[in-house]
């Protein structure tokens, strides 16, 4: 059998094996909790057989939001944890594990923020303010109490979401992190937020509590994050508390992002894989894999060539929840039936329910 199937020890966590669910938007959260229908979707993933569940980005401050359209699950509140552990005894209960995902800040004091007043390309005509430094130590305790209630609500672990071009992926990037206090210059200050994140997670919710980082390891765009600056960002972050990378990149605007090229003529299964390997070979935590992953072969050479410890997918499990198990247990092996057209991504942006529209 291949490894991809056999259990694997996750930073502490028993999987049943090597695949994960990349956090994927759902847009199926009402008043902030989640639904009847994300409880059903989650429970289908679960019954596909997928080793690692990591949620849709959850707030850890509900006036973090970009703007009432946003259907993001919130975790800002002790009264939320019962829905939340409801949520994650259903996965335990058909042997996925599952970490929640603390998404970006985009909003905070009621301004636009970031590391840097540089205008963000995804709103026109808006300039994010500078957080000053005592607001940026408000938000690591916000991102520390968020991190204590996922413990309480029985999730395995954590994933911080610095990835996208979002306000933390900013921080990492030398184009739009331009600070000359602590949290600017060097691959190690612009990481130190997320380290003083993770390390605040792990002082509310235990030692022992995986905290995992999404990271952007390439812009893409001029003056951007390169492959060998994110490698050092990669060290920094696997030396000062994070339990695991998984890799993404891009900006948007940036002629490749999380989706692959946005030339669709230059789409290549895999896309992310060259920049998972470079972190692989230089960092001592797990490092998993996304980015256009749909032939079942492929992954297996990657994990025999240690070029990552797991391998994730998102567009894959919206179309077929199930394909883990039909690969595993049905014996039919042929790749993915996700064709990448993105045109559950149209609905995200939309704001309607995410789903596959073949």
């Amino acid at each position: 059998m291949s490894k991809l199937f056999e259990p694997y020890d996750f930073c502490g966590i028993k999987l049943k094996n090597r695949f994960i669910r990349s956090a994927t938007s759902e847009n199926l959260a009402k008043n902030r909790l989640p639904t009847e229908q994300l409880f059903k979707l989650y429970k289908e993933l679960a019954r596909g057989e997928i080793g690692l569940i990591i949620t849709s980005a959850m707030r850890p401050d509900r006036t973090w939001t970009r703007g009432p359209q946003q259907k993001n699950m919130v975790i800002d509140s002790d009264d939320s944890i019962p829905n939340f552990r409801e949520l994650t005894n259903l996965m335990h209960s058909f042997g996925s594990k599952v970490a929640l995902q603390l998404g970006s800040f985009f909003v905070f004091n009621g301004e636009s923020v970031a590391p840097s007043a540089i205008p963000y390309t995804w709103i026109p005509g808006v300039t994010p303010r500078a957080l000053t430094i005592q607001e940026i130590r408000e938000i690591v305790e916000i991102y520390g109490t968020a991190g204590a209630r996922a413990k309480k609500a029985d999730f395995d672990a954590v994933q911080i979401h610095a990835a996208h071009g979002y306000p933390l992926s900013r921080f990492l990037s030398p184009r739009f992190n331009k600070r000359t206090d602590e949290y600017g210059g060097s691959p190690k200050n612009r990481a130190r937020i997320i380290i003083e994140i993770a390390t605040e997670i792990k002082k509310r919710a235990g030692s022992d509590f995986p905290v995992f980082v999404k990271m952007g390891v390439v812009d893409f765009c001029e003056g951007g994050l390169t492959k060998e600056d994110g490698v050092e960002v990669a060290k920094a972050l696997s030396q000062n508390g994070v339990s695991a990378i998984e890799t993404s990149a891009g900006t948007p605007g940036s002629e490749m992002n999380a989706l692959g090229a946005t030339n669709n003529s230059r789409w290549t299964e895999g896309y992310l894989l060259d920049y998972a390997a470079a972190i692989k070979a230089e960092v001592d935590v797990p490092v998993i894999l996304v980015g256009g992953l749909r032939d079942l072969s492929m992954m297996e050479d990657i994990i025999s060539q240690g070029k990552a410890d797991l391998v994730a997918m998102s567009r894959p499990f919206i179309i077929e929840p199930h394909l883990i198990k039909r690969w595993k247990e049905d014996g039919d092996q042929e790749p993915s039936h996700c064709i990448s057209c993105n045109g559950c991504m149209d609905l995200y942006m939309d704001g309607e329910i995410v789903e596959c529209i073949i």
